[in-house]
């Protein structure tokens, strides 16, 4: 009985260890990069691309 959970466990942090892995390779922090700049990523700071260069 012993032995049958220390392996359940053994497998299951083999197991996370494994799909950790993967996620790290996979590039996950690719997906949170900044984007081009655009006119539209202005908006983030409030200005209306739209409205031309009027000052």
């Amino acid at each position: 009985m012993l032995v049958t959970k220390l392996v359940l466990l053994i497998v299951a942090f083999l197991l996370g260890v494994y799909f950790t892995i993967r996620l790290i390779k996979r590039g996950l922090s690719k997906k949170y990069e900044p984007k081009a700049s655009t006119p539209w990523n202005s908006l983030t700071e409030g200005v209306d691309p739209t409205a031309g260069d009027t000052q």
